[in-house]
This record gives structure tokens, sequence and C-alpha cells, in this order.
């Protein structure tokens, strides 16, 4: 017994320092179901700290009868070890119910909330929880099963984010622990652990898992869960590796982007090795659609073979609602059907509107093209303009300005080249995304194009000395101002 009390003293030493909190004396959040894995790790920990630092935190989830019993349990053993208790109460079946949730996954959810509300309250940087040995081979074999890659098969870490709250740390310190052997301490401990009925229902994938499967490997090879284990201490390693390469290509290759997107070079992209592609898109998606968990190898590669394709406009579905597009020079991933395109302008309908001098026409996403009159224009400035988004043009008198849609075979007369060109060539040489062509506004008069928006004037709206009406036109995005 007092090898594991020592043991499980070195490990929380381990955790806090993988945490970077090797120095931390803090108060610490003990999760205690009242079952032998949390029950022994709060008897260990009592037996090596001091009682002032450890506050007890119980969760009844309201899933049995006798649940109140698991409650009174804890708090005797918090009790006894003159330890802060912290218990709540949750309708986890109802969370479920309205999430559509599994019950296994409502659990976890409420759980770790409880768990980070009571560490805030307590001013704690970390929770300690008794996952062991045996559930981590069984963490493995079920992300396996899953069809998850290098990450999901190195199981848990010793520390970790708190899913769902960042700034705290999670730790296992029994992870290296079987569960014959907690079995064996509770019994030399005298400590009377909760049973939980739920455990053995079929019903719930892990419990499967536990009492049919691994038993069932176990005759193939007696040996399975260690090496289960072993494979995820491979994969952990890997993992790391591949994370420093991956954190690296990140910063190369993301790009500023609007609110529930993210936005990647596409050339940079292409040029990373095969698992690194497939990373940065897992990653991607991770950001954008936070609440997705566990997206599948067949999403992944739809995404990456759409990504890869030599075309512009491109597009996959993603799970939660969420898309991919790829445009000429970037991948674009976003959550809800409208959350594209709002990084570019877009007519809210293929009707021309009237853009009055001065006045302003709405675009999609809160863009809006504006005109001014300019009565002494400067022309050496007009030359040296480099803002795509500005355009001074020259207008014939009383002329009148549409914004519209560029009509099919419509064809412009870019200023200074001589000679006419199809828009729609124009918009592909200007690698104009092709679901953002059909919409782009286009500034015109009744005769002839004046400004594709943002990319190229027409040679008629060129400002001369003697050009008596002339306009300034200025495309903008909603947050400009």
């Amino acid at each position: 017994m007092k090898r594991l009390v020592t043991g499980v003293e070195a490990a929380l030493q381990q955790a806090l320092a993988t945490a970077d909190l090797a120095a931390y004396d803090g108060p610490l959040v003990v999760g205690v179901s009242g079952g032998p894995d949390s029950l022994m790790l709060l008897d260990c920990l009592a037996r090596v700290g001091p009682a002032e630092r450890l506050v007890v935190a119980h969760l009844d989830h309201a899933l049995r009868p006798t649940s109140a019993d698991d409650t009174a349990l804890v708090a005797r053993a918090a009790a006894e070890r003159g330890l802060r208790f912290v218990a709540e109460r949750a309708d986890v079946g109802a969370q479920a119910r309205e999430g559509r949730q599994s019950l296994e996954a409502a659990g976890r959810a409420a759980r770790y909330d409880f768990l980070a509300r009571v560490a805030r309250a307590a001013g704690a940087a970390a929770v300690v929880v008794g996952h062991n040995a045996n559930d981590q081979a069984e963490t493995i074999l079920l992300h396996l099963l899953r069809g998850a890659g290098v990450g999901g098969g190195r199981g848990m870490s010793i520390a970790a984010p708190l899913p769902g709250s960042p700034d705290l740390w999670l730790l296992r310190p029994l992870l290296g622990v079987a569960r014959a052997d907690i079995e064996k301490y509770c019994a030399l401990a005298g400590l009377q652990p909760a049973t939980d009925a739920s455990n053995a229902d079929p019903s719930f994938t892990r419990n499967r898992l536990r009492h049919e499967l691994l038993p069932l490997l176990a005759t193939y090879n007696p040996q399975i869960a260690q090496q289960l284990r072993e494979t995820g201490a491979l994969a952990a390693a890997e993992d790391e590796l591949l994370s420093g390469l991956e954190d690296v290509a990140w910063r190369e290759i993301a790009l500023p982007s609007p609110p529930g997107q993210v936005r990647l070079g596409r050339a940079g992209w292409r040029r990373q090795p095969l698992a690194l592609r497939r990373r940065l898109l897992r990653r991607a998606v991770a950001v954008c659609l936070p609440a997705v968990a566990d997206i599948g190898f067949q999403a992944i590669e739809a995404a990456r073979r759409t990504a890869e394709g030599t075309s512009s406009g491109g597009r996959a579905a993603l799970p939660g609602g969420g898309g991919m597009g790829a445009s000429f020079e970037t991948v674009d991933l976003y959550r809800g059907a409208g959350a594209r395109g709002h990084d570019r302008p877009q007519l809210t309908a293929p009707t021309p509107v009237a853009l009055l001098v001065p006045g302003l026409v709405t675009l999609a996403g809160g863009w809006r093209l504006t005109a001014e009159p300019l009565p002494r224009p400067d022309l050496d400035a007009i030359a040296a303009n480099a803002d795509p988004w500005l355009a001074t043009v020259a207008l014939e008198p009383n002329a009148a300005l549409l914004v519209r849609p560029r009509a099919p075979g419509e064809r412009i007369r870019p200023l200074g080249l001589g000679g006419t060109t199809k828009l729609k060539e124009v918009m592909i040489d200007r690698r104009i995304p092709a679901p953002a062509r059909a919409l782009w506004p286009l500034v015109a008069t009744e005769e002839h194009p004046v400004w594709l928006a943002g990319h190229i004037l027409d040679d008629h709206a060129r400002v001369r000395a003697d050009s008596k009406q002339v306009v300034r036109l200025r495309c903008t995005p909603g947050n400009s101002e």
C-alpha cells in the first residue's frame, strides 16, 4: 500500500510538471464519484498532502434512485480526512434529451462543467481525477474502433487542459495503476467504495468494450491491455512530434479570418506533407466548429481532396453544419450556411440597383459601395492610387450609375491595355472564387461597364484633364469604420 501511495505522489508531481505547475502549491480539486478509483485517489492524496490543499468535488448525475447514497459516502470520506467538500446534483438524463446527446456525453459535459466551477471558486489551477491504466487501454481501443488517428491513439494524457475550460488543467496520476491494484488498495485501507450498477449496463459502449470485447481479445493476446497502453505511449510521442511540425505550419499558412471561419493559404497548405495537410484541416475544423467531436476520416478526406484539386470554387460539407470552400488562393472552413462570403463583396440580388452621386448601395454581409463627386481631381494622385477598393472615374454628363452583376458574355475594355476582354475571363485571371462571380458587384452606366469592384476599370471611365464629371467610388466591408 505504501508503494502505491508513493507512486501516486510521484505521478502527481509528474502531472504538475507536465502542466508547467511544478512549483504550484495552491488548491487542487479532486473529482470523487465514490467508486474505487476516485476513493483510492482521494485516500492517497490525503496521506501525502496538507488537508487545506484538497477540495473534494462530487456531482450526483441523478441517474439512479440510490445516487444520493453516493453523495453521502463521499461527504463522509471528505469529513473523515478534514477536507473541504462541494456537491451538486444535475439531471443528466434531461440534459441528454435536451441536447440530443448520449447519457455518456451529457454526463461527461456536466461533470467537467461542475469541476471547472468548483476549481474557479476555490482558486485552483487543476482538477485531479482517477482515470486508471485499464481506463487508458479502453480509451485507446475505443478511439481505434472509431477510426481515430495518431492523436486519438495516444489515449489520455497525464496532464491536459480541462475539456471546455482550457485555462484549467486535468491531472490523471493513476494512469499507470491497474484496476486490480486499486481494488486491492481499497481492501487493505478499509475503504468501502460505492457500487454503480450502470457500470455493468451493456447499453453503454464502454461497458460492452470492458466486459465483452477486451476479454475476447485477451483470448488472442493475454497482454492486450498492456500492449494497447504501449501503443498509446508510442502514438503519444509521435503525436508530439507531429504537433510541433503542425504548429510551425499553422503559423505559416493561417490567415486573418472573419468570425466563425478559418482561412488557410492554399499554396502553403498544399506544400505540406500528407500527414500535416490532414492535421491542419482537422485543426481548422476544431477552431471553427468547436462543438464537433471525433470528426471522421471520410469528412477530412473529402475536404482534403477538394482543397488539393486544381479548380477554384470547390466545396465540401463538414459535420455540425459547417463547410469548406477552396478558392484560388485560400482554403476557407466555416460554420453555418451563411458564414462564408462576408469577406468579399456580393450583391444581395441579381437585379440592378441605382447608385446615386452622392449615394451608396448596401451589399451582402455589411459591405457597401459609395459614390461621391470629386470636383477638383488630382491626376497624379489618381494615377498613384494603390488601393484596389478605391476608384476614380470620369462619366459622361448626366450619366447614371448602376450596380449589377455581369451579363453573360459581357466584355470590358481594361484601362490602358487596349482592346476588350470578357469579364468572366477577368474574374478567372483575378482569381475571384467561382461561387462569388455571379453576384460580384459591377458598377456600370447604361452604355458600358465602369468598374469591376476591387479589380479593374474600363478605359471609357479614364479621368482626363478635361473630364467634366469625376466620381470617386469606394467599396468597403461592414467593419471598416
